[in-house]
């Protein structure tokens, strides 16, 4: 009840009891329609009724055309609720609408509504207006209501933000997205975060091979309206940059994702096409037909995959296996196998934010640029460098929409990006040796032992005044917290890489020290990690 008091004044009109959209009819059409609909009618239990009623009058799905073409030809006039994908009749000049409820039925559609809305000449939902003309014999498109919400203006989404602590935010926006953060562990949580990132961050390309299962697809898919999947078969240029004959732009240029699912059943056999997409991936242009286009889409490239160990790339198809140039413009390998199978458990029950607001505040966020110092490693090249920073400015608009973050937070962050990027650079070294040689691990940051001492309890001060003395090097962290599953069982002293000093009663967590333990006993625990 607190959390839905407190969403409820940050987000006024914006929060949904996410129990609400477990009926068994909402799944036919994608997350964020459903929430879209219920959040329009109020949000309330009555609401799962209307939008139901809704649904079974207004998306009829494939099989019912001769219905709805009997309608049309008794009234006039039909309102129903579908995916509309505008297709170009050059021989004509004109522009038809295919409606997955009419079949292969043409209806006739404005030229303007391409300009007005790209997005459906790829397929868009909406409540769409069906007129017949009894004197043409043709059904033509009246009006069209896409289902996306707009923001004028992000700073009432950064308010919000700010009634949050961190991890009451992490929690409330990945409940948002449909998660139950209760059944993630910390690490989990900042790895949905890494698939979310696409959303927030422009030409941030990313790869994920893991087992099945895992909702590799379904967030993207279900978040936003600006994320287009391509299942499988071959792609050409003209889907994927720009068609000359219809001189229409294709899905890169047109929708803020493109995720590639089931990469491994993916023809790439065409050369220009991954000629094309490699010149996309490293500068956000490319040229096709006299024509150079600038485009800010990110690409998601989805596999399947049994082993977790490297190279887990060798699962990828013929044209994309193999190929350093390709990989290299990946900005980070996700571990798919550290994401759990989707569950009942998994799906998340409570208040939170509206899907569709939630994806146009993610999409206001894209063009901003959030950017802090950090010092990337010696040896990196401006591929990595690029990398980390695209990483760590995704995650800092996901979790500091507001731009206020605490400089330690930054720390982790950008450990987690560049985790993401070595994971790219181990598959490269494994293809070629010569080219990527392995990398020698940089040392982990210290803290400086002034910083350590405002940090320990008063009873420890002598004994860490005393290891400085002797000089022992300060340690790499502070004390932490000891998790026993998702429960704080204590605090640690201090950690010099993996060695942990731990007050008495913890010494399954390190070393048990006292505040009169003698320095030499502490010097021998912790001599291997300097």
């Amino acid at each position: 009840m607190v959390l839905l008091e407190k969403a409820e004044r940050a987000f006024p009109g914006h929060i949904l009891d996410k129990g609400l959209i477990q009926e068994e009819v909402f799944y036919r059409v994608p997350r964020y329609v459903v929430e879209y609909l219920l959040a329009r009618k109020g949000g309330t239990r009555e609401a799962v009724d209307a939008v139901r009623k809704l649904l079974e009058e207004r998306y009829l799905g494939p099989g019912h055309e001769q219905w709805i073409k009997d309608q049309l030809l008794r009234t006039g006039r039909f309102i129903l609720i579908d995916r509309l994908e505008v297709q170009v009749d050059l021989e004509r000049g004109a522009y038809r609408g295919r409606i997955p409820s009419l079949g292969e039925h043409p209806v006739e559609v404005r030229p303007r509504l391409a300009e007005e809305h790209p997005g459906v000449l790829y397929g868009m939902w909406g409540t769409l207006e069906l007129l017949y003309d009894h004197a043409s014999r043709k059904v033509r498109l009246g009006q069209f209501i896409p289902f996306e919400a707009h923001l004028k203006d992000l700073e009432p989404f950064q308010r919000g933000r700010q009634a949050f602590e961190e991890a009451e935010w992490l929690d409330f926006l990945l409940g948002s997205v449909g998660l139950n953060p209760e059944a993630l562990t910390p690490r989990q949580k900042l790895l949905y975060l890494a698939r979310l990132a696409p959303l927030v961050e422009p030409n941030l390309h990313y790869l994920e091979l893991g087992p099945r299962q895992t909702g590799k697809t379904y967030l993207l898919r279900n978040t936003s309206a600006e994320a287009f999947v391509v299942s499988g078969g071959k792609v050409s240029p003209a889907v994927l940059y720009y068609n000359q004959l219809t001189r229409r732009p294709g899905l890169i240029p047109t929708y803020e994702v493109v995720i590639f699912d089931e990469i491994a059943h993916t023809a790439w056999e065409d050369p220009s096409v991954l000629s094309i997409l490699k010149d996309y991936m490293e500068s956000g242009q490319f040229s096709r037909g006299g024509k150079t286009l600038a485009a800010e889409a990110s690409l998601v490239f989805l596999g399947n995959a049994d082993d977790p160990t490297p190279p887990v790339t060798r699962v990828l198809p013929h044209g994309l296996r193999g190929d350093t140039a390709f990989l290299d413009r990946i900005h980070g390998l996700l571990p798919g196998h550290e994401f759990p199978k989707i569950t009942p458990d998994l799906l998340y029950r409570g208040p939170a934010l509206v899907v569709d607001y939630l994806a146009a505040a993610l999409r206001r966020l894209r063009p901003l640029a959030f950017s802090v110092e950090v010092s990337l490693p010696s040896g990196y090249t401006q591929r990595d460098i690029r990398a980390v920073r695209k990483w760590l400015s995704a995650l800092l608009k996901l979790l500091y929409p507001h731009r206020a973050w605490p400089e330690e937070r930054v720390k982790e962050l950008f450990e987690f990006a560049l985790e993401l990027r070595e994971r790219v650079y181990e598959e490269l070294h494994r293809l070629n040796p010569d080219e990527f040689p392995k990398r020698s691990k940089a040392p982990p940051p210290r803290l400086e032992w002034k910083d350590l001492f405002a940090l320990v309890p008063e009873p420890y001060a002598g004994l860490f005044q005393a290891l400085k003395e002797a000089g022992l090097p300060p340690p790499h962290e502070g004390p932490e917290d000891l998790m026993e599953g998702r429960k704080v069982v204590g605090q640690s002293l201090a950690r010099w890489g993996e060695k942990r000093l731990v007050p008495p009663g913890l010494g399954a967590y390190g070393l048990e020290v006292h505040p009169d333990t003698p320095v030499e006993a502490i010097w021998a625990y912790v001599k291997e990690e300097l």
